[in-house]
């Protein structure tokens, strides 16, 4: 559980900074519109991840049959989530679409960055007790 909480506070944090980095360039290259979308998705997308994380931390410890059924729900919930802000932002003149998934993809481009950079500082060595 440790672990868990110690990968979501890694993840958050890289978010955070990427997405401050994003929504300052997006204030001096363009306009608040685009700011305002990388605003929105990423705070959807870290909600899809705590979620995300909320579930599987639930679906580990129901019967197989009930795991997956719960997990399936619980996947549905997201992606209507995720349609919903796709729907909103098309609908609002004052958030950019394409901003808006942007911000949206930022939790996975954070977590593809962490583990192809070898990032992850909770590495273990796991030894093994010699036989004499």
């Amino acid at each position: 559980m440790k672990e868990v909480k110690e990968t979501k506070i890694l993840v958050l944090k890289g978010v955070a900074l990427l997405n401050i980095v994003l929504i300052l360039l997006m204030l001096i290259f363009f306009d608040l519109r685009s700011a305002y979308g990388i605003f929105i998705g990423s705070l959807i997308g870290v909600i899809n991840f705590h979620l995300l994380s909320l579930s599987l931390q639930k679906a580990v410890k129901l019967e197989p049959t009930k795991a997956g059924f719960y997990a399936f729900i619980q996947y549905i919930i997201r992606y209507i989530l995720w349609f919903l802000v796709f729907y909103i932002a098309l609908k609002r003149p004052d958030v950019n679409i394409l901003t808006t998934i942007v911000g949206m993809l930022s939790v996975k481009v954070v977590i593809l960055v962490i583990n192809v950079f070898n990032l992850y500082p909770l590495k273990r060595k796991f030894s093994r007790k010699e036989v004499s």
